[in-house]
């Protein structure tokens, strides 16, 4: 099937996507697209490959595969359209589709940017470089990989809606919190109890990794800490969400006197989110943030790093300061400790809401940039 081709009337359209074992944002943007181009009657055949986030000598395979997957055999019709999703992935499927204007129609989805010792970028730019040369569109999830691509015929913004309801957000899932969870400790180092009056209530959800800048937060509470009134409101801090960092931040929650809790991972997001008064995003890189539109949807005041497509999620509703900076990060919580400011910035969360993109607008974007139509 050429470039644009579309599928031979009265057939349903065929979609082959491609996918790395990943978790988080990119697992659950994965699981809503299938949701809704099935429901739109799509076929989605299994790509019947696992892609690792290193190369493997079980690459060549993968290519061989999914070259098969996309090709017509005996009573099976072609692969109308291929979806890759993040670097390996795009380029695997790119290197098994062949030349631009070959086969099916090859979109490539980016969500994260290469970063990592020197060997880990030398082959990320040559996975670019694959992409490139060969992909009809590329989906972008942050303005800042856009130049990444350049040269691709079609380069545009991914929609990544938050699935709706309970347990939507996938980085802080589980029944319970971690028993070894550090108590939220006041300026003295005392414990916080979780009703104490007059306290501002911060939410963070984040995977404990670099990405997420919390050691830039901490430097932030820490300097809340050291200006603290005593007769100012004071403030607890709780992180849902585990991974590497953790004894590292728990070591300088303890060491510094922090008030900061964490949670470990969490499955119950939308209850937490209801008893905050801010939630407070300290990443130094993001795509679209699900947990930052689920602060939306729920009212929520949020100061927030501008750090990726983080602007594209809150608009004009989130107090945004420059990433790695922890002075302007603590004035923007200081900011939002009266309560008429965060009404106001609620407000604005609120009406920011309605303005999401939702699964129907996926699905719009999706039968456009695969060039599928549904009967």
């Amino acid at each position: 099937m050429q470039e644009g081709e579309r599928p031979s009337a009265g057939r349903t359209p065929r979609v082959l996507i491609v996918e790395p074992a990943a978790s988080g944002g990119l697992a659950a943007h994965v699981r809503m697209e299938r949701a809704v181009l099935s429901e739109a009657g799509v076929e989605l055949p299994e790509a019947g490959v696992r892609i690792s986030s290193r190369p493997a000598p079980a690459d060549v395979r993968t290519v061989r595969t999914l070259r098969e997957r996309m090709r017509a055999t005996g009573a099976r019709p072609p692969v109308d359209a291929v979806h890759g999703h993040g670097l390996r992935a795009g380029a695997l499927a790119a290197l098994a589709r062949g030349p631009r204007g070959r086969g099916p129609r090859l979109v490539v989805t980016l969500h994260n940017r290469v970063v990592g010792p020197r060997a880990v970028r030398a082959m990320g730019r040559l996975l670019l470089r694959v992409v490139r040369s060969r992909a009809d569109a590329v989906l972008t999830v942050s303005p800042d990989l856009d130049p990444l691509v350049r040269g691709v015929p079609e380069v545009e913004h991914a929609l990544i809606p938050a699935l709706p309801g309970p347990g939507a957000h996938a980085a802080a899932r589980v029944t319970a919190p971690d028993a070894s969870a550090d108590p939220a400790r006041d300026e003295h180092g005392e414990p916080v109890e979780p009703d104490e009056p007059g306290v501002l209530d911060v939410l963070v959800v984040a995977r404990l990794a670099p990405q997420k800048g919390l050691d830039d937060l901490l430097d932030a509470l820490g300097l809340l800490v050291a200006e603290a009134v005593p007769a100012a409101p004071g403030l607890r801090v709780r992180i849902a969400g585990d991974g590497p960092l953790a004894s590292h931040l728990s070591g300088r929650i303890r060491a510094e006197h922090l008030p900061v809790e964490l949670l470990g991972r969490r499955e119950d997001v939308p209850d937490l989110l209801a008893d905050c008064d801010l939630v407070v995003s300290s990443a130094l890189w993001e795509g679209q943030p699900v947990f930052l539109q689920e602060a939306l949807r729920a009212g929520r005041a949020i100061v927030a790093t501008d750090a990726g497509g983080t602007r594209l999620v809150t608009g004009r509703a989130a107090h945004l300061v420059p990433v790695g900076d922890p002075a302007a990060l603590a004035r923007a919580i200081t900011s939002l400790r009266e309560e008429g400011a965060r009404r106001s910035a609620e407000r604005a969360s609120r009406e920011r809401s309605h303005e999401l993109s939702g699964p129907d607008d996926l699905l719009a974007q999706l039968t456009q940039v695969l060039r599928i139509s549904l009967r």
